[in-house]
């Protein structure tokens, strides 16, 4: 058997892993309670800080969250009890299957060693933080909404109710205490990558304060001589004039999430987005970081499959013509969203057909995707940027 270096390495697989990965996105997979529990000791679990994607798995369970493809290719994992693909252990050779046709091996991702540590003031640091992907620090400052409160949340999302039915994290981080998980992460793990989001704030300059105070606190905790090399996403403050502390600051690639295109849908499915942040806001609020930045550092996120393809098309032309990279995670349809109670699909030709566009805007203006394959478990954008797909 190949050691876990070789597995990730094998650039050879790459291409097969690439359509087991667009697969199990479309399908998931089926459950498989046995061989969790065999491997329990040795996977990430599901952390359950964001979106629950498999409410109907037990939460008492361990579940793993993500798996890893030969070629350093990794794939959210979710569970859909219909599903075509199943994971089969052939005497410690781990294998996804669709019917009787073997798709690839696969491998769990192991568990961060960052967890088995506290903070300095004794806060386990799991409910802080986790890992997504291969070595992407990640952590939400505030795990809430506001517009939810005012019953206004993006109505794809179920954060608060995720939260609130398996209390994974501590809601509420403190600067201080973030500033330990990014010193223990690099540590113990070594970090690529970093994600930071913060929940809705009705204040946008509030939401925005926080953000800086966490950014201040960590960024020379971090492995990158005070960068902050990753993702730092929130909503736009109301002062303008606040957003250069984005870039004096050390942040590589700042992000306010579109999430749907055009206005009108917006206005539909992100409710408190649209009342307190804005969409022309948002929009003015990107092309002046780009007047900091420069084209194709700055970013905005959208939701594969709950929009027109057309309309999401025409959203990702105007941010590429703006400077702006976008981007999407595919929808899957979760119980205790509004848009969808049912397993819910998005359709191959449609993932297909955006990638594919998404793809060709880049390379026209010198874009990449947001982070590389062993961290983006819920897209394709590398996938098809390599031509893989």
């Amino acid at each position: 058997m190949k050691s876990f270096e070789a597995f990730i390495n094998d650039m050879g697989a790459r291409q097969r892993s690439a359509r087991t990965k667009f697969d199990m996105l479309v399908y998931g997979v089926e459950d498989n309670d046995a061989l969790f529990n065999r491997y329990a000791d040795t996977f990430k679990e599901e952390h359950y800080a964001y979106d629950n994607g498999n409410w109907g798995v037990d939460k008492n369970r361990l579940t793993p969250t993500e798996v890893i493809l030969p070629g350093g290719i990794v794939s959210k994992l979710h569970i859909r009890h219909e599903s075509p693909l199943h994971l089969v252990d052939d005497n410690g050779t781990l294998l996804i299957f669709n019917g009787r046709e073997e798709l690839s091996e696969f491998h769990f991702l192991p568990r961060p060693q960052f967890w088995n540590c506290m903070t300095s003031n004794g806060t386990p640091t799991k409910r802080l933080a986790q890992m997504y992907g291969l070595n992407c620090l990640n952590f939400n400052i505030f795990s809430g909404c506001e517009f939810q409160i005012r019953k206004q949340g993006c109505k794809f999302c179920s954060v608060q109710s995720t939260v609130q039915r398996n209390e994974p994290v501590k809601i509420k981080k403190s600067a201080a205490e973030l500033a330990d998980v990014c010193r223990l992460a690099s540590e113990h793990d070594g970090l690529d990558y970093i994600i930071i989001t913060g929940g809705s704030y009705l204040d946008g300059d509030s939401e925005f304060d926080a953000h800086i105070e966490v950014v201040k606190a960590i960024r020379y905790n971090l492995p990158w001589n005070g960068r902050v090399k990753g993702n730092v996403s929130m909503m736009p403050p109301r002062s303008k004039e606040k957003l250069i502390e984005l870039y004096n600051n050390g942040i590589d690639n700042p992000s306010f999430n579109m999430e749907v295109w055009p206005e009108s849908a917006f206005k539909e499915i992100c409710p408190g987005k649209a009342k307190y942040a804005g969409f022309q806001k948002m929009l003015d609020s990107l092309k002046i970081l780009v007047t900091y930045y420069g084209p194709g550092l700055v970013w905005s996120n959208f939701v594969a499959g709950i929009t027109p393809l057309e309309d999401l098309k025409s959203g990702f032309v105007f941010m590429a013509e703006h400077g702006i990279v976008p981007g999407a995670n595919i929808y899957h349809a979760e119980v205790n969203s509004v848009l969808g109670t049912s397993p819910g699909r998005v359709k191959k030709e449609y993932i297909a057909n955006l990638y594919s566009f998404a793809s060709e805007l880049y390379k026209k203006y010198n874009y990449k995707p947001f982070f590389n394959a062993s961290v983006l478990r819920n897209s394709l954008a590398n996938e098809f940027y390599e031509g893989l797909l």
